[in-house]
């Protein structure tokens, strides 16, 4: 084995023998396993469990290769185990990531624990150390037929870079130095600015900046239509409707947005220096905060599962609307709070009895299901219960329910039949070996071949000990939150949900969540799902709400609402620093990777004064504000700049107003020169080296000018595999030789600064020359 590698494999296994997790557990044919290791569980993470039990071949990424072998004629590969030196690298890359770099479980499963089995699928009887380039442009290749959005891919990349050559792990490393293969490149082809017409190009500059982060329009506005508007038709969609409006108003993560406090309500007084409330003056005496535990807190040392306590102020205008949804998020998850603090302060699961009560299972069948509906009904009272449950989601109407059925249970006049799904469900359990006794109201054993539900009891505490053996995943979430001091209990979270409420989510029924046992913390999925992002064979807000055929296949990317209002808030002159602060980040810099203004609406917020602005016309205000946005540069920047230290403002405005008649946005970047008289010469041949060109950033130029290098290198080419000798032929390659440097020293200049400080002005008629010219 290689060297670095058992090294590796070694600090992996030491890791994991200091948290007690067993190295070797035994695996099937197809390399997967009921036990494994429990990573939420190590890590002390929240749920969901993520667990790391299947070390076989990656499903997808084996299809694929098939059909690639297949079409090569060669052998196909059957779905196993990986080897045991794979097996070893993905436990041990597993351990460093989790109890050494404290990375979440989530992180470690899908950004390390994937790759690495798409790499070693794709590597098919090649161990870890001879993994080359070769390798990894087809496992690259794959993954990105696997997943269209290139994500999988890039995580490929991703770890060759951090895990394989980090460690030097294969003994052709450094690979991803080889593996020419740009992670995350654009799809988006755009039409070439060289055949645009004037006013096309014009438009140009209202294009945003790395636009595909931002929500697309149609879903935007259909799911806003939705939350805002729509009645929800479930008590989870009601949750969803709440997270939802919370993270459009304060643009927080997904994350950060599912696990609210209940007590998530702070409020800062304001006054004057002599004590008088700011309102008093005009001002504002009290503003609303919201309390939340914000993401990507964590510094080198510190543990991914902590939770770091801010709080965001509310802007006025949202106060009302955010107070009416959250308070309303509350009292309707106020039995699921209360029913999570009996069993977090009882430890047990079923709190309302004591351990040696026995208890009717027509009472029961409500706790274990939550299915509210025990007793045979006519459909036309079902369907009122449901309806009045849904239009404000009272307990209240639960207990009227409750009591109604039990009247008419007890009712000697009627003759009442239990529901046939109370029936189904006992009878299935009475003949589980795991399960507990039948018994009579005296405690007896219940041993009636045919039963009379209506007269069986279960003792509780045999009721709960088949729940904690046999039905793990319905188990409650008790474990507490840890905080950057102290503990958050889970019943203190806003957003519960009933775990797996099948009568609801499935049936189109009502959940009792006062009376259900099994209360879960949110998960991001309960959003992820909802807006189309993940996809598990579940209805999305949009396929349950949307108004049109074309409205509900929309889908809508939870994170493009964060990067919505940041854009908005730079749009509307908000400070940088405000932004930064708003989103809990660190530097201002990471703000504005989140800007995606157009280059007019970057302009449009840098202020002139009126007098200014009136004096010099709206062309040469823009060549101000290119200049103070350091957009701009050359000859005519640096005269204005000299100008105003020297001789002030007024001077170099006057120069200004006097020697550039606008801005111009040519195909390959910006050009501040006077074409007052005379068009350009050149016809905006920029590349040529014309003093003038001034870089930009934005992706749309860059584009057009990677293409461009394309077409060039394959004229040269062209022109070089001719066997001619000719003038033509020398000179069609010294013309685009010239180009094609230009157009590469164009792409390796940064934004804002001249590309050919040195070169000719060619905005500048060619003199005319004679014979006598020297």
């Amino acid at each position: 084995m290689h060297e670095p590698l058992a090294t590796f494999i070694q600090h992996g296994q030491a890791l994991a023998k200091e948290r007690g997790l067993d190295w070797e557990f035994e695996l099937d044919d197809e390399g997967k396993t009921d036990k494994g290791w429990n990573l939420t569980e190590t890590a002390g993470g929240l749920p969901p469990v993520i667990y790391l039990r299947d070390l076989g071949h990656d499903d997808k990424t084996l299809q694929l290769l098939n059909t690639r072998l297949a079409e090569r004629g060669e052998l196909t590969l059957p779905k196993s185990a990986l080897s045991q030196n794979w097996q070893s690298l993905i436990k041990a890359a597993t351990c460093d990531q989790l109890l050494f770099r404290r990375n979440t479980p989530r992180h470690v499963a899908s950004n390390i624990v994937r790759p690495l089995k798409v790499l070693a699928t794709c590597a098919r009887d090649l161990e870890p150390w001879q993994l080359t380039a070769d390798v990894i442009r087809e496992a690259v290749a794959i993954a990105k037929e696997t997943q269209a959005s290139g994500k999988l891919a890039d995580l490929v990349l991703g770890v060759t870079k951090t895990v394989i050559d980090a460690n030097h792990l294969a003994e052709a490393c450094p690979l991803y130095p080889a593996v020419s293969v740009a992670r995350l490149a654009s799809s988006n082809l755009r039409k070439s600015r060289a055949s645009k017409s004037k006013e096309q190009l014009l438009e140009d500059l209202e294009q945003r900046k790395r636009a595909e982060r931002l929500p697309e329009k149609r879903a935007f506005w259909e799911i806003i239509r939705i939350i805002f508007t729509e009645p929800p038709k479930s008590f989870v969609d009601a949750l969803r409707f709440a997270a939802l409006k919370t993270m459009v108003i304060c643009g927080l993560r997904v994350g950060e947005a599912i696990l609210l406090p209940a007590d998530w309500k702070r409020y800062r007084d304001y006054y004057d220096t002599n004590g008088r409330p700011a309102g008093e003056l005009g001002g504002y005496s009290r503003s609303l905060l919201l309390r939340h535990f914000a993401e990507k807190q964590q510094s080198a040392q510190s543990d991914s599962t902590v939770l770091f306590e801010t709080a965001q102020p509310i802007p006025e205008m949202f106060t009302e609307i955010l107070s009416e949804t959250l308070d309303d998020a509350v009292r309707i998850t106020a039995p699921l709070r209360e029913t999570l603090r009996l069993q977090v302060q009882t430890g047990r699961l079923l709190p309302w009895y004591q351990p040696s009560d026995l208890v009717p299972v027509t009472e029961l069948y409500g706790r274990l299901t939550g299915n509210p509906f025990w007793l045979h009904m006519p459909v036309q009272t079902v369907d009122d219960f449901v309806n009045r449950y849904r239009q404000e989601f009272s307990p209240v109407v639960l207990d009227e329910l409750a009591r109604y059925q039990q009247e008419l249970f007890n009712s000697p006049a009627l003759s009442n039949k239990l529901d046939m799904a109370m029936y189904q469900y006992f009878n299935r359990l009475s003949v589980k070996e795991s399960g507990p006794t039948l018994r009579h109201a005296s405690g007896a054993e219940y041993t009636d071949k045919r039963k009379s539900w209506g007269e069986v009891f279960l003792r509780v505490d045999e009721i709960e000990r088949y729940l904690a053996d046999s039905v793990p995943t319905k188990l409650s979430d008790l474990k507490s939150l840890k905080l950057q001091s102290g503990e958050l209990q889970t019943w203190e979270l806003l957003f519960l949900t009933p775990k797996r409420s099948l009568a609801e989510e499935r049936n189109d029924g009502i959940t009792d969540i006062g009376r259900y046992y099994s209360v879960g913390m949110p998960e991001t999925r309960l959003l992820g799902l909802a807006l189309g992002e993940e996809k598990e064979n579940r209805e999305s807000l949009f396929e349950r709400y949307g108004a049109t055929n074309e409205d509900r296949k929309l889908t809508l990317k939870s994170h493009a609402l964060r990067h919505l209002q940041n854009t908005e808030l730079f749009r509307l002159g908000v400070a940088d620093t405000i932004i930064t602060k708003r989103f809990n980040r660190r530097s201002v810099a990471q703000s504005y990777e989140y800007d995606h203004r157009s280059l007019a609406e970057e302009l449009d917020s840098i202020e002139l004064p009126a007098e200014v602005e009136a004096s010099l016309g709206s062309k040469a205000s823009t060549v101000v504000r290119l200049i103070k946005a350091g957009k701009a540069s050359g000859p005519m920047v640096a005269s204005f700049k000299r100008i105003q230290q020297e001789e002030g403002d007024e001077a170099a405005f006057d120069f200004l107003k006097a020697e550039s008649d606008g801005f111009h946005a040519t195909p390959y970047g910006h050009c501040i020169n006077s074409f007052t008289v005379d068009p350009c010469p050149k016809n905006l041949e920029c590349f040529a080296g014309c003093r003038h060109l001034t870089a930009t950033d934005m992706p749309e130029y860059r584009h057009h000018l990677e293409t461009l290098e394309g077409r060039l290198q394959v004229a040269l080419s062209e022109a070089r595999s001719r066997s001619s000798s000719s003038v033509g032929r020398n000179n069609q390659i010294a013309h685009a030789t010239i180009r094609l440097e230009a157009v590469r020293q164009l792409l390796a200049t940064p934004a804002g600064e001249l590309v050919f400080p040195d070169g000719p002005d060619l905005s500048l008629p060619a003199k005319t020359r004679s014979v006598l010219d020297d």
